[in-house]
């Protein structure tokens, strides 16, 4: 399962927060209430200038989660990935047909345990693909970087890859908007909106109290749509091997079908 894809995605969701009233006097929890809102610190500073430092924040990162949701209907790519510099990753890789594997991979060892959707893609088990999802069902396919088949998916575990792909957005100057902090969960956020590769609208939040961390990416229209969410910043990635009794070698594919 391998899928060419851009760099940032989506729906946009634009997060309203409202006051609300309540009966008699209220001056004071109101006070208290505002005493307690996280400042924005990004607040004196431009919507380029965020940009650049929520640039800077992710290519220092060391690991990450990305959880992406791109394209519409068969050709629609979702991943949810936690992934480090060093080539590591835990999660899972999806498309719009059905098909998915979860994956684990550290170092150059890689564990990849696909569904029945997964097995009868014809670039797959083809023919053979309906016995390929019962002889592994439930099983982790067990081999290294050099093997293909895990190859392909095991390249979108590297980090440093992806931060090395980051394009100069030195074409976003003057065309980026500030809009009003707003809350992402209990985050406090600055969104940023401007045009997108694709010829949509794209929207990043990044956050507003300490590290300034992309932590949401939105792209409307154009070629591209979809969503990435950044989240789980320099935490360590869990590339604990499955049991053993759920893992079957390679080799085993490779000589019961002769790939």
């Amino acid at each position: 399962m391998t899928r060419k894809y851009g760099v940032l995605a989506a729906t946009a969701c634009v997060v309203a927060v409202l006051g609300l009233t309540g009966c008699g006097d209220d001056s004071d929890s109101k006070s208290d209430k505002a005493s307690q809102e996280p400042k924005n610190e990004l607040a004196d500073l431009s919507a380029q200038q965020i940009s650049d430092k929520a640039k800077e924040a992710l290519l220092g990162a060391t690991s990450l989660r990305m959880k992406m949701d791109q394209g519409t209907g068969a050709e629609s790519l979702k991943i949810n990935l936690a992934l480090d510099k060093k080539g590591n990753c835990n999660g899972t890789i999806g498309d719009g047909q059905g098909a998915s594997s979860e994956l684990i991979k550290a170092d150059t060892k890689v564990w990849m345990k696909p569904n029945a959707k997964f097995w009868t893609q014809p670039d797959v088990g083809g023919k053979e693909g309906e016995a390929a999802a019962e002889l592994f069902k439930d099983r982790y396919i067990h081999g290294t970087t050099d093997d293909e088949m895990l190859k392909d998916n095991a390249d979108m575990c590297n980090l440093s890859a992806m931060q090395a792909s980051i394009k100069s957005d030195s074409d976003t100057k003057d065309k980026l908007t500030k809009g009003e902090p707003t809350k992402l969960g209990s985050q406090l956020v600055v969104p940023l909106t401007g045009p997108s590769d694709g010829g949509g609208k794209q929207t990043m939040y990044v956050a507003a109290t300490g590290k300034p961390y992309p932590l949401k990416i939105s792209v409307v229209g154009g070629n591209e749509p979809g969503t990435v969410e950044l989240n789980d910043y320099e935490k360590p990635v869990d590339t604990t091997p499955p049991p053993a009794s759920e893992v079957i070698d390679i080799a085993k594919f490779e000589e019961q079908f002769g790939k």
